[in-house]
């Protein structure tokens, strides 16, 4: 089964809504925005991949903390998978012994704690068994969206973007896809601000969605927390045919 387990789906932190972190299996999460927090022990324990989306901080967020847990409990060694790009600004900007120690030599340059493996645009590559597709998306830094793939169902998943044809045009140029997670930041009275930060509001994702060649469930997420209740009345106007749900964290995004 085929399945996306939201730990955090929100686009800040307010109260018990965090930001984001998704669960591809036990082994593997997207993002680090809420995984301390969203996860026992053991269930951390078994975190041996992290896909990172991009380098804002809301999605790198537990990233240092996880380090430090796994280096404290022994288990020292996971892969953070992203490009080459994000990759070198995290570590500039992140693990650089400044804002926090530069876990790619702790304990030793031999066996470091975080090995990162840098991915391409368009470049298939598996893990636990699901093939994973990167998409470049359309952020402010560079980002990335990915098809997720396994015993013929596939999942759509945008991360951070705006308008972004190349997602469109993957969507429709494989039929498996059948549910998309989707980005909606913001309500629609903000789409100037959508629009600068690279982001959706309902109706920019309605016109989204009229590009789409099938009927798919979609489920949204990176609501901004505190305009939760206008985002969603706003998701309720959209014309379409297509059913759209706000995801909800520990709630599965299971592929049809």
């Amino acid at each position: 089964m085929l399945s996306i387990l939201p730990l955090g789906c929100y686009g800040s932190d307010l109260e018990n809504k965090k930001c984001i972190s998704m669960q591809l299996t036990p082994s593997t999460v997207i993002d680090t925005g809420s995984l301390m927090s969203s996860l026992d022990i053991p269930q951390l324990l078994e975190v041996q991949n992290i896909i990172l989306t991009h380098s804002h901080f809301d999605h790198i967020k537990n990233l240092p903390i996880f380090a430090d847990f796994k280096l404290s409990l022994g288990s020292n060694s996971f892969t953070v998978y992203t490009t080459e790009t994000i990759m070198n600004q995290v570590k500039e900007h992140i693990f650089n012994d400044l804002i926090w120690p530069d876990f790619t030599k702790l304990p030793n340059s031999k066996k470091p704690t975080i090995r990162f493996q840098p991915i391409e645009f368009d470049k298939p590559f598996t893990l636990d068994g699901i093939e994973i597709i990167p998409i470049r998306v359309a952020h402010v830094v560079e980002s990335l969206g990915f098809i997720f793939r396994k015993d013929g169902k596939a999942v759509a998943y945008s991360g951070d973007t705006g308008v972004c044809d190349d997602f469109v045009n993957y969507i429709n140029d494989i039929p498996e896809v059948k549910t998309i997670c989707w980005e909606s930041s913001f309500p629609n009275r903000l789409e100037r601000l959508a629009v600068v930060s690279k982001h959706l509001t309902p109706s920019m994702l309605g016109h989204e969605l009229e590009k789409i060649n099938r009927l798919c469930s979609v489920y949204t997420f990176h609501l901004k927390p505190n305009l939760e209740n206008e985002i969603v009345m706003d998701l309720k106007s959209i014309q379409t045919k297509m059913k759209i749900t706000p995801m909800r964290q520990k709630r599965p995004i299971i592929a049809e």
